[in-house]
């Protein structure tokens, strides 16, 4: 269903920058539209990186039959990587995205019965070296009556091409489950799940992060700023005039 929801997503993206109520964002999704007219603009053309991500749960029942919440030695070494990363890396923090590149889909997902936004955020970033660039720091450590959290942390860097790391850890409320197979007796545990990911990024494409109990919905654009100046100084042709 989610699929779904994304390839019907891809068709309408190209009218998306036209329901932002703001007149700057109008520019900037004008200028974008101008300067990026395939997906595969090469990361130093541009000046910075509008980035859009959605968080979420799954509330179907889809992995209850899998034994996802038995520690692994992978889950041991992935909470240790995102420990170090969250303690020695250089990060941003998302901000809130009400309206967005993936506004049509936000909302899509929050009529659903089957999924759960958990945050719909979005942040913005000038270089894509990979030395330069920031991390981005997920933290949300009470989603809902303190029972969810979630932490990670998004790399978005670019070599030849344009990558993004994805490292998030879900811990939702507590979950029932059998401890033996031949016994019904049942304990509350609260889990780890991991998503932990590289993926190529072409602009303006939908990417999904999948996972039988949570995922993320992620976006980025370029956005050069000549274009966008002189996007502004057309729409406002007397600022230069009154200018001392």
């Amino acid at each position: 269903m989610l699929q779904l929801l994304l390839a019907n997503d891809l068709l309408f993206s190209c009218f998306i920058s036209f329901i932002r109520p703001s007149t700057l964002c109008m520019l900037i999704k004008r200028a974008m539209l101008i300067t990026v007219l395939g997906f595969g603009l090469p990361a130093f053309a541009v000046d910075f990186y509008d980035a859009e991500i959605i968080i979420f749960r799954q509330l179907d029942s889809l992995g209850d039959a899998e034994e996802l919440n038995i520690p692994r030695e992978r889950h041991v070494n992935l909470h240790l990587e995102l420990e170090s990363l969250l303690q020695s890396a250089i990060t941003i923090s998302l901000e809130p995205a009400i309206e967005g590149y993936l506004a049509s889909l936000s909302q899509r997902l929050r009529v659903s019965r089957n999924y759960e936004i958990l945050f719909h955020g979005r942040w913005s970033q000038t270089t894509s070296d990979r030395k330069k660039s920031p991390h981005v720091l997920i933290n949300l450590p009470a989603i809902k009556d303190q029972t969810h959290s979630m932490a990670g942390i998004l790399h978005l860097f670019s070599t030849d091409l344009l990558y993004i790391d994805t490292l998030l850890r879900y811990r939702p409320e507590k979950e029932l489950f059998v401890q033996n197979k031949d016994s019904s007796e049942e304990n509350a545990i609260r889990p780890y799940y991991f998503i932990k990911e590289r993926r190529r990024i072409k602009f303006q494409e939908v990417h999904f992060f999948d996972h039988p109990k949570f995922g993320a919905i992620l976006t980025v654009w370029p956005i050069k700023l000549p274009e966008l100046l002189e996007l502004t100084e057309k729409s406002h042709p007397n600022r230069q005039a009154e200018t001392p």
